[in-house]
């Protein structure tokens, strides 16, 4: 279950590894354009999104402490040391990952054909759809961020 968006997910994760291998630890939290998301907050995003929404196919979530700075309504800033650093970023966001995999590769029919709720349940009816759009949309969206930060700061694409 879930084989294709596992792989996708993959494929992102090991893409965002690339997206961030040359910024410096101290280049997380710059914002080059005002109001950009910054590494330090889309990786931080990413962690606790992919985390949060095992929930959502039977895991257990470990980064709740971590909502109120990286969540949806959350305020970056450009302080670091309002971030965990650049290594706990990355290791939490693949633990993450790892968590929702498992959960959503043994999670049980009844519960993914359960309906979703809030803004977008109209679009994504079950936690199946919703989950597949976590696995891949959302994780790509956040990465194409990533890629924008990057040209702003300077730096190169990488395709």
């Amino acid at each position: 279950m879930f084989e294709r968006e596992t792989a996708v997910l993959r494929f992102m994760q090991s893409y965002g590894d690339d997206l961030l291998a040359d910024i410096e630890p101290d280049a997380m939290c710059r914002q080059p354009v005002p109001g950009l998301n910054h590494p330090a907050w889309i990786v931080g995003h990413l962690a606790i999104a992919a985390d949060g929404h095992s929930q959502y196919a039977g895991g257990t979530p470990e980064l709740g402490h971590w909502k109120e700075r990286f969540g949806f309504a959350s305020k970056i800033t450009a302080n670091p040391s309002d971030y965990p650093d650049k290594q706990e970023l990355i290791e939490a966001w693949h633990a993450a990952n790892e968590r929702l995999i498992h959960a959503v590769s043994t999670a049980d029919d009844a519960l993914l054909d359960k309906p979703t709720t809030g803004p977008m349940g109209a679009q994504l009816p079950t936690y199946r759809e919703f989950l597949a759009f976590s696995m891949t949309g959302h994780t790509a969206m956040h990465l194409g961020q990533l890629s924008a930060w990057r040209r702003a700061d300077g730096r190169a694409p990488l395709f």
